[in-house]
Formats: structure tokens, C-alpha cells, sequence
């Protein structure tokens, strides 16, 4: 079993335009070795490749969407299995006014259908942490040619060979002794997770001491074979070294930025904290 050693480095926020291999190169062009693994957030990626969505556009949501989106969040997550989840997560799921929720929900139904309707947060990976106004960012397009894109410009660049892993803060639960499979939130294109949506989550939290343990979520990898079981692990760790930006929810974002309403965050408020959107991960033995 493979042991991790991290590096990271702070960055300005990814807005809408930036080069995601120049400010790689950029921070980490020194220090990259022959088989480094660089992880990279999904959420900043779409970000910067302006694959974002503003849900105020979502003018209208039908009666029907508004009573589901109620029975899931409020009452099903916020009461029947608020203990499934943190206490910071239930107060958000409480907090959030149903007309954001509704809203969140109708773009997930596009995009993944019922079952990620399931879900209390980020469905479909669909998340509105670390952005501005009420702009979300929608899950990766051919995640996969991406992570090889990324890849090959970096060793163009660099003369070196590296790994690149695209990693989600979503849930990802793998059975206890089953090192091949898992069951996974959100679409991924790594082999061996099978995404279940919010059914998924659903299990995974309920038998989750018992019978699975939980990992992020890795979007893509592109680079010299792991198992499974290692890009979990590599995911895991990752996402420690990246850290919440302004928070793990939409609530802990606003008591950061000091603002009363999502419409109130500005472009501008995300600059003022450090991000960590790219971490090297070097193996050893």
C-alpha cells in the first residue's frame, strides 16, 4: 500500500478564463518530480473553463418540484436522517429558504435525473460553494479528456511525467474488504465506481460504520495504473490538503464573506482567502 507526501501552494481564485496548466506550472514547475501525482479540483477547473450557472435564471419552479424538494431536504434529510449527517450540514439543509433549494433541484433534475434528486446538497455535482451571487458549478464535461488534456500539456511544459487526478468533495462509499468497486453519488469516469445518486448516499450513510467507508470522489485519473483502492486513498488525502476554500457549505461561505444573502457575494469577496485548488502528491513506499 502505497504512503503519500503533499505539497501545496496558495493560489489567486480560479476565475472564468484562467489557464489551469500556466498557474499549475506556475506554482509547482520547480518542484514537480518524474511520477508526481497532481490532484486538481473539479469545482475550480469548471471555474475557470467558465462552466458555471447562475440559478437566478431559474425564474419559475413548478408546485410539484417545490413539494418534493421540501419532503427530501426539509423533511427527510433535515429530520428523519439528520443524524446520517454533520450538525453544520443539517443547520444548512434547515437554513436554506425551500425557493433556493427548489431552484437547485430543477437544474439537478436536468442534469441527473431522479435519482440525484435524492440527494440534500451538491446533486448531480452540482455545487454553489466557493462562487459568488447564486452561481453553481456544473459537473465536468468529458472529465476524462480533460485529465489527459491536463496531462500532456503539463509534461509538454515540463519535460516530466506526471499523474493527474480530478477529485469532487462529493460522497464516495467503498465496501469494507472489497478493494474494486464502490458505490459513488455522482457520474465518475473511474472504473469500478458505480454511481448510485442520491440512493447511494442514502446507503452509504446509513450503513456507512458497518459496512462501507467514505472517500471524496474521484472525477477522472490519466497517468500509470493504481487501484482503486489507492486513487481513493490518493482522493482522501487530497482533499485534506485542499482544504473548503470559504467553507464546506453555502452557509459557512456566507458567515466567512460576512454577508447576509447569496446575491451579496462578489466576484471580488473570493479573493480574500487562499486556495488550494492543485495539490502534488508524491508516493512513497
Amino acid at each position: 500500500m502505497w504512503r503519500f507526501k503533499g505539497y501545496r501552494r496558495p493560489f489567486k481564485y480560479w476565475i472564468p478564463g484562467t489557464n489551469v496548466v500556466d498557474e499549475i506550472v506556475k506554482a509547482y514547475g520547480k518542484l514537480l518530480r518524474d511520477g508526481d501525482l497532481i490532484a486538481i479540483s473539479e469545482k475550480a477547473i469548471c471555474t475557470a473553463k467558465g462552466n458555471i450557472y447562475d440559478e437566478s435564471r431559474i425564474v419559475s419552479v413548478d408546485p410539484i418540484t417545490k413539494i418534493s424538494s421540501y419532503i427530501v431536504n426539509k423533511v427527510l434529510w433535515g429530520k428523519v436522517l439528520s443524524s446520517k449527517l454533520p450538525s453544520e450540514a443539517v443547520e444548512m439543509i434547515r437554513w436554506v429558504p425551500i425557493r433556493y433549494v427548489a431552484s437547485h433541484k430543477k437544474l439537478a433534475l436536468k442534469y441527473g435525473g431522479l435519482i440525484q434528486f435524492l440527494k440534500p446538497y451538491s446533486e448531480a455535482g452540482i455545487d454553489a460553494t466557493n462562487l459568488p451571487y447564486t452561481y453553481v458549478s456544473l459537473p465536468l464535461r468529458k472529465a476524462d479528456r480533460e485529465a489527459r488534456y491536463i496531462k500532456y500539456k503539463v509534461e509538454r511544459k515540463l519535460k516530466i511525467k506526471v499523474n493527474i487526478l480530478i477529485v469532487d468533495t462529493d460522497r464516495t462509499f467503498k465496501i469494507k474488504g472489497v478493494d474494486n468497486i464502490a458505490i459513488t453519488t455522482r457520474p465518475s469516469t473511474i472504473k469500478g465506481l458505480i454511481d448510485m445518486g442520491g440512493l447511494g448516499f442514502i446507503i452509504g450513510k446509513i450503513f456507512k460504520n458497518k459496512f462501507f467507508e467514505e472517500y471524496p470522489t474521484p472525477i477522472a485519473y490519466k497517468g500509470e495504473y493504481m487501484n482503486l483502492t489507492d486513487i481513493l486513498r490518493a482522493t482522501k488525502f487530497a482533499d485534506k490538503l485542499m482544504g473548503h476554500g470559504f467553507g464546506r457549505d453555502v452557509m459557512e461561505m456566507l458567515k466567512r464573506v460576512g454577508k447576509g444573502s447569496f446575491e451579496e457575494i462578489k466576484w471580488i469577496d473570493m479573493y480574500r482567502i487562499k486556495h488550494y485548488p492543485a495539490v502534488v502528491i508524491r508516493k512513497c513506499q
